[in-house]
């Protein structure tokens, strides 16, 4: 801003007698116009990183005011969901590819193997009934399943009539053992002490039954070892082999019996018929080298799967966040632990570069330019500048206001700006040689411009034009001549007060 305008005397009022006022002579010099435009600091647009997977957040290994560079790992999601997606779509193009070089190798197996179990069955059902037993057949088979159904629920309920009856055997084998043992001791002795009890007999023995021998006892012991080893058989539980050929057993006759009350039609046998021969023609068809359309699929198949496990591949990258800029972490929007969704933001990057928007004065719009290096002076950094580059400039005037916006790019290679500080853009623009000069201070007003020159010893008010200014210094293209004396800060001196004669500054 320029200095207030001096007043001008009142021609009523005394000229008043100033003394020890600074006064310089006009002189002329080279002159670089400085322009300077204030206005605020702030950072570039950053860079918000969201998760592009949901998890939960393993590590957060970043805090507000961390600097950061391109690539450093931010946050790591929980990858262990994600390693078995990318095994299970391995397998799924494992499997994809097996089929499709089963498919160009001339033959679906499976369905081969489909289509010979469907003519297995169809031949079956068409045997059963072809073989159906008649209908008088149904008490002897009605007997045959309940007597299947017996001997399956013995089985399965620990066989307790076997082992009954195994018992009873065991039992009279044993008594039969324990009488031939018994009668076994009748010795000599005993036959000689029968004698004697009786002296007054005859002399002829008495006859005696014959004890058993040695052969019959031994064939009384092996006939309690036979029905010992059944009752050991009968108390061991059911195979499952034995248990399965019982279930087998009656089911067999439960279809004879079911067979035999429903009779089979001529229609029955046509349907079961027809049901075989459709099976081999579909084994037939299974058999044939496959068609183009089935080798496309198949190899659509492979396509699909081989996309899944890139996919998968990627969702595992994408559980790493990397900061994609330079710069400074200036929020963390979650907390280590945290589930998140896709899209979720998580870190803010803020860029270590500044940027500022700053209002060029119209008639000043030739002297700015895109890609002008400018300087930029912040008050909390005196005697400090920093580099700053023209980026753009707005295609319009404001009305308002008569000028353009600019914005400028700030460098801060040291980390020092702040957000939010105020700022002033120093642009270099003409350059002139041999022009009138005056200092700054000497200006006065902001509309009608004039400067106090002394003249005769005393103030005169000289309307004057200016030109270029580099911030310490005026040009001046008319109303003063070289050599012309004026006066330094003329604020508050009126036209026609009497100057002293300080010494004059050169």
């Amino acid at each position: 801003m320029l200095p207030p305008c001096g007043t001008v005397a009142n021609p009523d009022q005394q000229p008043r007698i100033l003394a020890g006022l600074r006064t310089v002579q006009v002189t002329r010099g080279d002159i670089t116009s400085l322009l300077v435009y204030p206005g605020e600091l702030r950072p570039k647009v950053g860079a918000i990183v969201a998760s592009r997977v949901a998890g939960r957040i393993e590590r957060m290994l970043v805090e507000p005011g961390a600097t950061v560079r391109q690539g450093d790992v931010l946050a790591e999601l929980d990858r262990s969901a994600l390693e078995v997606q990318a095994v299970q779509a391995q397998a799924a193009l494992a499997a994809a590819e097996a089929r499709l070089a089963t498919l160009k190798a001339g033959g679906d197996l499976d369905a081969q193997a489909e289509a010979d179990a469907s003519l297995r069955a169809a031949k079956a059902r068409l045997a059963s009934l072809e073989t159906a037993p008649p209908s008088e057949a149904i008490p002897a088979l009605a007997q045959a399943a309940r007597g299947a159904r017996s001997r399956l629920a013995e089985i399965e309920g620990g066989r307790a009539t076997a082992i009954a009856s195994a018992d009873s055997r065991l039992f009279a084998a044993r008594q039969q053992l324990d009488a031939a043992l018994l009668a076994r001791p009748a010795t000599d002795a005993t036959l000689a002490a029968s004698t004697i009890a009786a002296p007054s007999a005859s002399p002829v023995p008495v006859a005696q039954a014959q004890p058993p021998t040695s052969i019959e006892v031994e064939e009384a012991r092996r006939a309690v070892q036979e029905p010992q080893q059944e009752v050991a058989r009968a108390r061991q539980p059911a195979s499952a082999d034995e248990l399965a050929a019982a279930r087998q057993q009656l089911a067999e006759a439960e279809d004879a019996l079911l067979l035999a009350r429903w009779p089979v039609g001529p229609s029955d046998l046509d349907e079961a018929r027809a049901n075989v021969e459709a099976a081999e023609a579909r084994l037939r068809r299974a058999g044939q080298p496959s068609s183009d359309a089935a080798v496309k699929a198949g190899e659509s198949a492979v396509q699909y799967a081989g996309a899944a496990i890139e996919l998968a591949r990627l969702q595992l990258r994408e559980a790493t966040l990397a900061s994609p800029i330079n710069g400074i972490v200036a929020e963390t929007h979650q907390q280590q632990g945290a589930t998140i969704g896709v899209g979720v933001p998580v870190v803010t990057i803020q860029p270590p570069d500044y940027e500022m928007a700053v209002a060029v004065d119209e008639r000043q719009l030739g002297q700015v330019s895109p890609g002008q290096n400018v300087s930029v002076l912040v008050d909390v950094y005196a005697g400090e500048s920093f580099t700053g580059t023209v980026r753009s400039i707005s295609p319009s005037v404001d009305p308002r206001t008569r000028t353009v916006s600019a914005r400028v790019d700030v460098q801060d290679p040291r980390s020092k700006l702040k957000s939010g500080l105020l700022a002033q853009v120093a642009v270099a623009g003409a350059r002139r040689s041999g022009a009138l000069i005056v200092p700054r201070e000497a200006i006065m007003g902001a509309g009608d411009i004039s400067v106090m020159t002394v003249v005769e010893g005393r103030a005169r008010k000289q309307p004057v034009q200016i030109g270029v200014q580099d911030g310490r210094s005026v040009e001046v293209t008319q109303g003063l001549a070289e050599g012309t004396e004026i006066i330094l800060t003329p604020v508050g001196i009126l036209d026609g007060d009497i100057v002293g004669q300080p010494p004059q500054e050169r």
